[in-house]
């Protein structure tokens, strides 16, 4: 044969590299369909996951739970809601507490978990992981309260540092000698004391005319005196 046609027959060597070329082009689809299934085997349909990190088998979300398209967990209704729904799509599932109660339990599948807000807190909004406390200076004795108003304030002459305080009995009276017209205050501070030259026996003293004036020719230098044996 000429030398151009001795070209066109394959030799040995291009016949074993053709071989091992197809051999690795099937390796690689083996591979690439291994990964394939590697890849479904670690994710769950949606409202599925795995029960453990061990226990790699796609299983039905319980209550309290749910799982998105993909994911091999299932995932906690967070605090402040509940679902009593099994294999939940997604976290539209988990309802939320009513206004005026509370929960700080995640994944809770009842809505036994929802609290009433305790008296001296609210709750103005649904879904909530904890209440608000009443303000320093009001107290509350009411439970389940959906709003602030229900907080009420220590009246003049009275004064309350407590926050979340439960009963008027937190409201403490300015010292005698002292008086304030301020309503829900929440500092001593507010008391205001009697001028010097005068003086109050009072105990919560809620104005200024409580004070009262040393007799004629008598005085006292000194403000907030509680009684006449200082003049």
């Amino acid at each position: 044969p000429d030398p151009a046609s001795r070209s066109s027959i394959p030799t040995r060597q291009s016949c074993q590299f053709l071989a091992a070329m197809a051999r690795s082009s099937a390796h690689l689809v083996v591979l690439v369909f291994l990964a394939s299934l590697l890849q479904l085997q670690a994710s769950c349909p949606a409202g599925q996951g795995y029960p453990s990190a061990t226990s790699p088998v796609c299983a039905i979300c319980a209550e309290g739970t749910w799982s998105a398209e993909g994911a091999t967990e299932c995932s906690r209704c967070p605090p402040g809601t509940w679902s009593s729904e099994r294999g939940a799509l997604d976290a539209g599932a988990c309802i939320k507490c009513p206004t005026g109660m509370w929960s700080s339990q995640e994944g809770s599948p009842t809505p036994a978990s929802c609290q009433s807000c305790p008296p001296g807190r609210w709750g103005g909004t649904e879904g909530l992981s904890q209440c608000t406390a009443c303000s320093p200076g009001t107290w509350a004795n009411q439970s389940g309260a959906t709003s602030s108003a229900v907080c009420t304030e220590c009246g003049s002459g009275k004064w309350s540092p407590q926050g979340a305080a439960q009963f008027a009995s937190s409201c403490m009276d300015c010292a005698p000698g002292t008086w304030s017209s301020e309503i829900g205050a929440s500092a001593q501070e507010s008391c205001t004391p009697c001028s010097p030259g005068t003086w109050s026996s009072v105990s919560g003293a809620a104005d200024k005319s409580t004070c009262t004036s040393c007799e004629a020719g008598t005085f006292q230098p000194a403000a907030g005196q509680a009684n006449q044996s200082v003049c």
